[in-house]
Protein backbone atom coordinates (compact mmCIF):
# COMPACT_ATOMS: atom_id res chain seq x y z
CA UNK A 1 0.00 0.00 0.00
CA UNK A 2 1.06 3.66 -0.28
CA UNK A 3 1.55 5.75 2.88
CA UNK A 4 3.29 9.16 3.24
CA UNK A 5 6.39 8.64 5.58
CA UNK A 6 8.78 10.66 7.33
CA UNK A 7 11.99 9.42 7.07
CA UNK A 8 14.25 11.53 8.71
CA UNK A 9 14.36 15.10 10.86
CA UNK A 10 13.77 17.67 8.36
CA UNK A 11 11.54 19.08 5.85
CA UNK A 12 9.93 16.77 3.42
CA UNK A 13 7.73 13.82 3.00
CA UNK A 14 8.17 10.39 0.90
CA UNK A 15 5.39 8.67 -0.75
CA UNK A 16 6.04 5.15 -0.64
CA UNK A 17 5.10 1.29 -0.73
CA UNK A 18 4.98 -0.18 2.56
CA UNK A 19 3.27 -3.42 4.13
CA UNK A 20 -0.16 -3.40 4.85
CA UNK A 21 -0.60 -3.61 8.84
CA UNK A 22 -1.43 -6.23 11.03
CA UNK A 23 -3.87 -5.88 13.53
CA UNK A 24 -3.86 -6.95 17.38
CA UNK A 25 -7.26 -8.34 19.18
CA UNK A 26 -8.32 -5.50 20.20
CA UNK A 27 -8.18 -3.36 16.94
CA UNK A 28 -9.68 -3.20 13.22
CA UNK A 29 -8.06 -2.74 9.45
CA UNK A 30 -9.43 0.12 7.59
CA UNK A 31 -9.03 0.39 4.08
CA UNK A 32 -8.94 4.30 3.60
CA UNK A 33 -11.57 5.49 1.03
CA UNK A 34 -10.08 9.74 1.98
CA UNK A 35 -7.97 11.50 3.83
CA UNK A 36 -7.40 15.08 5.25
CA UNK A 37 -4.25 16.86 5.45
CA UNK A 38 -4.45 18.71 8.89
CA UNK A 39 -2.15 21.25 10.52
CA UNK A 40 -0.18 18.58 12.80
CA UNK A 41 0.90 16.77 8.56
CA UNK A 42 1.88 20.84 7.99
CA UNK A 43 3.93 20.83 10.91
CA UNK A 44 5.51 17.41 10.00
CA UNK A 45 6.20 18.30 6.57
CA UNK A 46 7.54 21.39 7.17
CA UNK A 47 9.88 20.34 10.30
CA UNK A 48 9.95 22.88 12.37
CA UNK A 49 10.46 23.80 16.47
CA UNK A 50 6.90 21.92 17.60
CA UNK A 51 7.45 18.88 15.07
CA UNK A 52 10.66 18.30 16.40
CA UNK A 53 9.67 18.71 19.75
CA UNK A 54 7.51 16.38 19.57
CA UNK A 55 8.50 13.61 16.72
CA UNK A 56 10.68 10.76 16.18
CA UNK A 57 10.89 9.82 12.36
CA UNK A 58 10.68 7.38 11.03
CA UNK A 59 6.72 7.05 10.86
CA UNK A 60 4.23 7.53 8.49
CA UNK A 61 1.71 9.81 8.65
CA UNK A 62 -2.29 10.90 9.01
CA UNK A 63 -4.82 10.77 11.58
CA UNK A 64 -7.47 12.09 9.76
CA UNK A 65 -9.43 9.58 6.99
CA UNK A 66 -12.38 7.74 6.45
CA UNK A 67 -12.91 4.14 4.91
CA UNK A 68 -14.44 0.85 5.25
CA UNK A 69 -13.24 -2.11 7.85
CA UNK A 70 -11.51 -4.94 6.51
CA UNK A 71 -11.02 -6.98 9.27
CA UNK A 72 -11.54 -6.80 13.14
CA UNK A 73 -9.14 -8.55 16.20
CA UNK A 74 -11.22 -11.37 18.24
CA UNK A 75 -11.76 -8.36 21.37
CA UNK A 76 -13.44 -5.96 18.92
CA UNK A 77 -17.67 -6.12 19.51
CA UNK A 78 -19.09 -2.60 18.29
CA UNK A 79 -17.30 -2.78 14.62
CA UNK A 80 -17.64 -5.24 11.90
CA UNK A 81 -15.97 -5.66 8.71
CA UNK A 82 -17.75 -3.45 6.36
CA UNK A 83 -18.97 -0.77 8.85
CA UNK A 84 -18.05 2.49 7.60
CA UNK A 85 -15.89 4.71 9.98
CA UNK A 86 -14.07 7.66 10.42
CA UNK A 87 -11.14 8.78 12.69
CA UNK A 88 -10.14 11.96 13.60
CA UNK A 89 -7.33 11.80 16.27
Amino acid sequence: MKALVKQTAGRGLTLTDVPEPTIRDDEVLVRVRSAGVCGTDVHIYEWDAWAAGRCRPPFICGHEFAGDVVAVGNLVESVQVGDRVTAEG
